[in-house]
């Protein structure tokens, strides 16, 4: 039997292995000195990653910052025990909470109890079906959001811009291609009423 046939095909397994955003934002706040998407890392910030996987984004936030705070946040447990195992040298820094995309309520406890000032989301847009339930929970936390995307498909890419322009976003800033195809946006709520 190999490893493929014990594995249940009904599981979600996307946040149990490293996706490249994860890893070229890692690159960018870690090993270059003078990037300006590192810039949108205040120091002492309280990082909340969304769909955090094995939490490569986030710990790389910790390493490169010893007073930033995060947190990992993902629907799947297993993946969290492994952001968990990932980030253990940080310390009482790192912590993790399930958290589904599209539950407003959640999100708003969560929003609530860690008080994030930053919101981290590595490869979390590639699926069209999620856009909805993910720019509902973006909205829900009401803070800033560093978004780093590997475009692979135009469309889908497009598409998840869309939906966060409806929800009302606005584009701070946008780093395209940083290698691998990999674009890097900071995207604020419009808190305009108008």
């Amino acid at each position: 039997m190999t490893a493929g046939d014990s594995q249940d095909d009904s599981e979600d397994t996307t946040g149990r292995a490293a996706w490249t955003a994860g890893c070229k934002l890692a690159e960018l706040l870690l090993l270059e000195d003078k990037h300006a998407v590192r810039e949108w890392f205040a120091p002492g910030a309280r990082t909340l990653e969304l769909g955090a996987g094995c939490g490569v984004a986030g710990c790389a936030v910790a390493a490169r910052d010893p007073t930033a705070h995060v947190l990992f946040t993902d629907s799947n447990t297993a993946c969290l025990d492994t952001a968990a195992r990932n980030a253990a040298r940080f310390g009482t820094r790192c912590s993790t909470s399930v958290l589904r995309w599209g539950d407003v309520d959640a999100a708003s406890r969560v929003a609530e109890t860690f008080r994030p000032t930053l919101v981290l989301g590595t490869d979390i847009g590639y699926d069209p079906s999620s856009h909805e339930a993910l720019v509902t929970t973006l909205a829900a936390l009401h803070v800033e959001v560093v978004l780093v995307e590997q475009v692979r498909y135009r469309d889908v890419f497009s598409w998840f811009l869309d939906e966060l322009g409806r929800a009302g976003f606005a584009l701070a800033g946008r780093v395209d291609d940083v290698g691998e195809r990999v674009c890097c946006m900071r995207v604020c709520i419009n808190t305009n009423d108008s």
